[in-house]
């Protein structure tokens, strides 16, 4: 059985954390026991990988993402599959004619997956953050149309697509097509555990992101901020360490540090990857998850860096409904989902509780293991999606 993974995402260190995702979804489709070409792009080319690999120049006459389109028709014409799986971030009318060439190659399943639900009224508001009035804009009314497109496009979905995988709010249908809820997964055996227990005065703080408006973690910074007024003689010695930081926000978070005067207790490296992201995750006592979704007006999350977290077992923050994570565990702490500083005092009494008892981060190991195992998940999805595994399948 062949499996068309297809992606129109950049390979960039910005979206490491994205990438991790669709090589370890890519590799469980494998050990499914499906051939597996997957797709992403970088610079001038769009690269497919896995069993039908190729390279083509990507020209922008017409636009990327109908270049994008025109290239996935093109490798569907010369290469037969039996499931198209395609992560989209919206619905236009390239979709529906990439889907409409599918069916006629004969795909017998065709699944979209929404890493982020519900989308439109972010997408829409994204043209604030454009500080320039004129480039603001006619990038409102860029924006605006291609909102009104997904909406005119989305309902074609039926009849095409078979099942819509959504990350985010929680619903059963999405465009007509029925929609399943889903949650992050990971690949357990890439990461090592951290070392365990951890003592010192120093109270270790690791955030891991591209984009960071959503992320939130100026909360922390005011949050230290604030305890550090309050309290003329500490007992806690906090500090924070961003690893990544998008290029075009770092400058704001840079003059945010020095406006709350963090400059000796927030460091930056950018991003890494492999060892030395692992050598911070060692020396780190919590990790921060998501905890701006009030940014975006949702409340549900499905958080990739979470399930990082845990899968090294490194305790950590986060403010968003998790259907998958329970509300008593006690390697996770809930903050409120808006736009208050962090508890800095609730924080290291959470992390001297888990310091406390080294069992606790062996079960949020144990419980990544068990809950996050993409293998699991990705046969649920195909499942749900009408698909029937062969006698003769890898179905676990």
């Amino acid at each position: 059985m062949k499996l068309l993974y297809l992606t129109f995402q950049e390979n960039s260190v910005l979206y490491a954390g994205v990438i991790k995702k669709i090589k370890g979804q890519s590799a469980a489709f494998a050990k499914l026991g499906f051939n597996v070409t997957y797709s992403l792009w970088s610079g001038n080319f769009f690269h497919f990988y896995g069993a039908n690999p190729g390279t083509v120049p990507i020209s922008a006459e017409h636009g990327v993402m109908n270049r994008f389109y025109e290239i996935a028709i093109e490798h569907l014409e010369h290469h037969s599959y039996d499931i198209l799986y395609v992560r989209l971030d919206r619905i236009d009318f390239g979709v529906i004619r990439l889907f409409q060439h599918a069916r006629t190659a004969g795909i017998q399943k065709i699944i979209v997956e929404i890493p982020n639900y519900p989308y439109l009224d972010t997408y829409r508001n994204s043209y604030r953050f454009v500080k320039n009035k004129a480039k603001r804009a006619a990038f409102a009314l860029k924006v605006n149309l291609r909102a009104l497109e997904d909406q005119l496009a989305g309902p074609k979905l039926r009849g095409l697509c078979d099942a819509v995988i959504l990350y985010g709010d929680h619903t059963d249908s999405f465009y007509g097509v029925k929609a399943m809820n889903a949650t992050n997964g990971i690949n357990c055996d890439a990461l090592p555990a951290v070392p365990w227990p951890k003592s010192g005065p120093v109270i270790q703080i690791i955030g891991v992101a591209g984009t960071l408006w959503w992320q939130a973690y100026d909360r922390v910074l005011r949050g230290m901020q604030q305890y550090y007024q309050e309290n003329k003689n500490p007992q806690f010695d906090f500090h924070f360490t961003l690893v990544g930081g998008d290029a075009k926000e770092m400058p704001e978070f840079r003059k945010l540090v020095t406006n709350l005067k963090l400059q000796d207790r927030v460091e930056m490296p950018g991003f890494q990857t492999g060892k030395n992201l692992q050598a911070y995750y060692n020396r780190s006592d919590v990790g921060i998850s998501t905890i701006g979704c009030f940014r975006r007006g949702i409340t549900r999350c499905s958080s990739l860096k979470a399930r990082e977290y845990a899968a090294v077992g490194l305790p950590f923050l986060y403010a968003y409904d998790d259907e998958s994570l329970p509300g008593d565990v006690a390697w996770a702490l809930r903050v409120p989902n808006n736009d208050t500083p962090i508890d800095m005092e609730q924080l290291a009494q959470f992390v001297l509780a888990c310091r406390s008892d080294p069992r606790t981060v062996m079960q949020e190991r144990e419980f990544s293991e068990m809950t996050y195992d993409w293998t699991a998940i990705l046969h649920d999805f195909l499942e749900f999606a009408g698909f029937e595994f062969p006698p003769l399948m890898n179905q676990r």
